[in-house]
C-alpha cells in the first residue's frame, strides 16, 4: 500500500486500500460500472462520493486491475 500518498484518507480492508479522498472528485462511478464482479459501491454519490468495498465479496477478487485502470484519480490500490 505504499502508492497511497495519504494514509489518513487510505480506507484499508483486506487486500484493497481506497483514497476517499480522490473519490470525492469523481461523478462517474466507474469503479462499480467497472467490477464484474460487485466488489464495488459508491455511497453518497450526491454529496461526497466514497467508493467502498462490499466486504463479503472482497474474496470474489481475481486482481484483474480493470478497477483500477478506470478509476480517473487513481483511489484504488490492490495488494
Amino acid at each position: 500500500m505504499n502508492k497511497a500518498n495519504n494514509t489518513e484518507t487510505v480506507e484499508s480492508y483486506r487486500f484493497h486500500h481506497i483514497d476517499t479522498n480522490k473519490c470525492r472528485k469523481c461523478t462517474s462511478y466507474d469503479c462499480e460500472e467497472a467490477c464484474f464482479r460487485g466488489i464495488y459501491h459508491v455511497i453518497n454519490k450526491d454529496s461526497e462520493p466514497k467508493c467502498i468495498v462490499i466486504e463479503d465479496r472482497e474474496d470474489r477478487c481475481i486482481k484483474c486491475h480493470i478497477c483500477t485502470t478506470q478509476c480517473k484519480f487513481g483511489a484504488i490500490i490492490i495488494d
